[in-house]
């Protein structure tokens, strides 16, 4: 595998725990392994850094599912990800993040086998050594779900075998779809009319003895002592489990045995290259209070101390039997294996310190049935910490007693049916059969929640998230508002706790601080909530946006009339900054941080969103909560100026576009992104709608690239300016969209960036924020390849095109939902409001329009009124839409086509 020069997106295996980067502080051309890129770069150009690479003209990338894949598990409780080739890779369940153990933990004896018409094998292509694989998997995955279906000569045709990763999500509620668990589901069908078959699945969990992991001497203030015998990791593992003092230990070739006895203060893990290294925290296996269950109990106050559970069950044509599950300890999973694979069954289970527990479920299938066998795995580490100072704790621990509460949540089959099929009723809005949205943007904007991962829900019941596991700040404010539609729409509960911790951090200037707590450039910051950061343009403005959105979105009275003497501050630090520059702010940063733009005295990024800042202000000062018309008077007059300004400094009339800065000449790719809040929110336009739609036509003619738009051009001297930020495809053509461009036409401007991260890397499950440009000024990395910071939010952006391809418009408080389509009648699309998820179809019927409007998930829905343009179902109002419910009524054709 040969390095990607990168700036600093993650590795698979981060080496360092409670860290930032990836290895020791920022450097450019740092070189971290991009997945399988070995024919990107070619061998004899690869040269320390800081020299560019030599790049190989269309490398190719690996199967979807190898880079990345959907992250299993609870929202904010922890995943692991099933990739392409059977591996369960990314572990985070044991509390890993930057301010804990090592951000992704690789656990390669973690595996799932098979036992069908008397074979068993490994669901791997590449298992470990000397064990058998099958020959080939069939991948794909959906949000938050994966399957593998393999295929093996071991496996007699026309038997067929499917498996399924999932998590328990639920579209409005947040609590529900906290388990922290999983679960792996094996499907079959008989394919004989007289014999039965016997179906088998396994699961080996290597928590106790973790290869490839380190807890080194020095991470702690209990040094721990070296045991002078043991000199393989086995032995240094029995050499713990011997010593009743011992609470953790630690092996590699180049420390020998080290022995830890502090039981509250063990080293936090962290992902190791040495060739030996191990480590592992003490505990015991012992039977769940069920017999169809195994758990692994660890005593102590640490971070891994807690437990985690394995369930089984099984159906056989849709009813639940009751299978023969079996539990196993062994030394190995080799030992496991051999155990299993002859006749489906582990012998053992009861009380073990053994260094790798596994369970069994075995069912026999009928002729000519239909049977599934399932493991679920929940599990419970209550002592997240931060920075090994403070315990924050998981909102999960007031939802569930232990993990074997939490696997049975996973593992009870008709409550699971009920979850997936109302969670496939959210989806298939997005990515199902009728749909109108293209395939590559619904399946993209599906699996774009993957992003949920990076949360953390705390004990107290703060919803916090880093910025990335990259660049690791909490919550920064705009980086927030970039990724916030689905979680507003899905989860709603979580930004009410970042707005009040956002505003008690405001300065006594008005300014709303960047962030809750700053690391990125430095170290993982020491103390969470310390709000802190730069001074910004989409920060304060963002704040104040926010808020008239939790008014426009969830009409929540109570928290918009606390949140507004914050909200009216921070307009007035806009206006107060703009009256130093003639009516728009000076030498901002925004989240374009690396452009500079806060050399220049305006930038055309910060003015839109001061823009911005001031008509939201305007508008939420008339609400009622609110009704402050003296500041809404004063937004107003302040708006005007700053128009007036943009008009005069940074509009080119000749050209018919944006200026980037004052100055200069440059067009920036994203630099109207406020306008497309403004739009989301029904806030209209805050310049002119023509020069809006003549700004982007000039960016799509002079910014393009195959793999998405240019983040600026027209400035010289500046390498950073050919870049791809991955906001900006998304953005354009969602402003095409409003402003009455061709679906077709507009949608391809986001396609080419949101096509090449799904068909081309091969990479959906893990966007970067910035990727490498093209041509010769292109000198960061290989054509169109990530460059900074993994797992990033800026593309979820393109959430904002299904309320311009709908034209959807909510009016909470009036309980109001009007839409303007963008598509041609017959079309089906995605509506989304807080907690409630639906569609609007369209057909022609005897010379008119029926339009339906249903709920598919969520919480119910009340509608006082309800519009397509013009047409508008009759009375009685209101009306209470639960989900499953619909209201249908015709339309003019004509006037669907305006």
């Amino acid at each position: 595998m040969l390095p990607i020069p990168t700036c600093y997106a993650e590795p698979e295996a981060p080496t360092r725990a409670r860290w930032a980067w990836a290895e020791g502080s920022l450097t450019p051309f740092r070189s971290h392994a991009y997945l399988f890129a070995a024919d990107v770069i070619a061998p004899h150009e690869v040269l320390p850094p800081p020299a560019p690479p030599t790049c190989v003209a269309n490398a190719s990338s690996p199967p979807l599912g190898m880079r990345s894949a959907p992250p299993l598990g609870g929202l904010a409780a922890g995943t692991v990800e099933l990739r392409a080739d059977g591996s369960l890779q990314a572990w985070t369940i044991e509390n890993s993040s930057p301010a804990g153990a090592t951000k992704l933990a690789r656990l390669d004896d973690a595996v799932l086998g098979v036992r069908a018409g008397g074979a068993s094998r490994l669901l791997r292509t590449h298992p470990p050594h000397g064990l058998a694989g099958v020959d080939r998997l069939h991948f794909s995955g959906a949000m938050p779900f994966t399957r593998l279906m393999p295929q093996d000569a071991a496996f007699a045709a026309p038997l067929r075998l499917a498996l399924f990763g999932r998590s328990k999500w639920k579209v409005g509620d947040m609590a529900a779809s906290a388990s922290p668990a999983l679960a792996f589901t094996l499907v079959a069908t008989n394919p004989s009319a007289t014999e039965s078959l016997e179906l088998g699945l396994f699961f080996s969990l290597p928590l106790q003895l973790q290869r490839g992991v380190s807890r080194a001497p020095g991470t702690a203030e209990d040094g721990g002592h070296r045991h002078p015998t043991a000199t393989e990791a086995l032995p240094c593992f029995d050499a713990c489990a011997a010593n009743a003092s011992c609470a953790a230990w630690h092996f590699a070739p180049s420390d020998g045995c080290v022995i830890y006895s502090d039981s509250a203060n063990v080293p936090p893990a962290r992902n190791s290259a040495e060739e030996g290294a191990a480590s592992g925290v003490r505990g015991v296996w012992r039977r769940g209070r069920s017999a169809e269950c195994l758990t692994l109990a660890r005593d102590g106050t640490h971070a891994a101390a807690g437990n985690a559970t394995l369930c089984g069950g099984a159906e056989v044509n849709g009813e639940v039997v009751a299978p023969s599950v079996s539990g196993g300890t062994a030394a190995s999973l080799k030992a496991l294996w051999e155990d299993f694979a002859p006749d489906g069954v582990l012998d053992g289970g009861g009380e073990s310190a053994a260094p790798l527990g596994a369970l069994a479920v075995q069912v026999v299938v009928p002729p000519a049935s239909n049977a599934s066998v399932s493991i679920s795995l929940g599990w419970y580490f209550p002592h997240r910490d931060w920075m090994g100072s403070e315990v924050v704790g998981n909102q999960y621990t007031n939802l569930f007693s232990d993990a074997e509460e939490a696997a049975a949540a996973l593992a009870d089959h008709a409550a699971a049916a009920l979850d997936v099929r109302e969670w496939q009723g959210f989806s298939e809005t997005l990515v199902g059969a009728d749909t109108s949205v293209p395939v590559w943007l619904g399946d993209t904007l599906l699996n774009s929640l993957h992003h949920t991962r990076s949360a953390m829900w705390l004990k107290d019941g703060r919803w916090r998230q880093w910025e990335s596991f990259s660049c690791v700040n909490v919550d920064s404010v705009h980086n927030d508002g970039e990724r916030h539609v689905p979680y507003l729409m899905l989860w709603p509960e979580g930004l009410p706790s970042k707005m009040r911790a956002w505003a008690a951090g405001q300065l006594p200037d008005g300014m709303i601080q960047e962030q809750l707590a700053c690391g990125c450039m430095d170290a993982t910051p020491a103390r969470l909530d310390r709000p802190c950061g730069r001074v910004m343009g989409d920060v304060s403005a963002m704040f104040v946006a926010y808020a008239y959105a939790l008014w426009q979105w969830t009409a929540d009275a109570p928290l918009v009339a606390s949140l507004w003497p914050h909200a009216k501050r921070a307009a007035q630090w806009q206006l107060d900054r703009a009256a130093e520059g003639g009516g728009l702010p000076l030498h901002l940063v925004d989240t374009y941080d690396g452009l500079e733009l806060q050399r220049y005295n305006i930038s055309a990024y910060s003015a839109f969103f001061h823009l911005l800042a001031l008509r939201a202000a305007e508008a939420l000062a008339r609400a009622p909560p609110v009704n402050d018309t003296a500041f809404a008077a004063r937004c107003a007059a302040g708006a005007a100026a700053a128009r007036q300004a943009v008009q005069a400094m940074l509009w080119n009339g000749t050209a018919g576009y944006y200026r980037s800065f004052s100055g200069g000449h440059a067009t920036m790719a994203d630099s109207l992104y406020a306008q497309v809040l403004a739009d989301s929110l029904g806030l209209g336009a805050l310049t002119s709608d023509a020069q809006v739609a003549s700004h982007v036509a000039r960016v799509v003619r002079t910014n393009a690239s195959p793999y998405g738009l240019l983040v600026q051009t027209g400035r010289e001297g500046f390498p950073i300016d050919n870049s791809i930020w991955m906001m900006a495809n998304a953005n354009v053509a969602t402003l095409m969209l409003w402003r009455g461009t061709p679906p077709e036409e507009a949608l391809a401007v986001a396609e080419v960036m949101l096509r090449w991260w799904r068909s081309g890397l091969n990479d959906l499950w893990n966007v970067v924020a910035v990727s490498t440009g093209v041509g010769e000024g292109q000198d960061v990395g290989c054509a169109g390849y990530p460059w900074a910071n993994s797992h990033y939010g800026y593309y979820m952006v393109a959430w904002h095109l299904l309320f311009a391809l709908s034209g959807q418009a909510w009016d909470a408080p009036a309980q109001a939902l009007r839409f303007a389509p963008k598509m041609a009648v017959p079309f089906s699309l995605p509506i989304l409001v807080p907690r409630t998820a639906g569609k609007l179809t369209a057909e022609l019927t005897d010379g008119s329009v029926r339009y339906t409007l249903s709920i598919v998930a969520g919480s119910s829905l009340t509608l006082r009124s309800l519009r397509v343009r013009d047409s508008a179902p009759d009375g009685p109002w209101p009306r209470h839409l639960a989900p499953g419910d619909s209201i249908t009524w015709q339309g003019d054709v004509a006037e669907s086509t305006s």
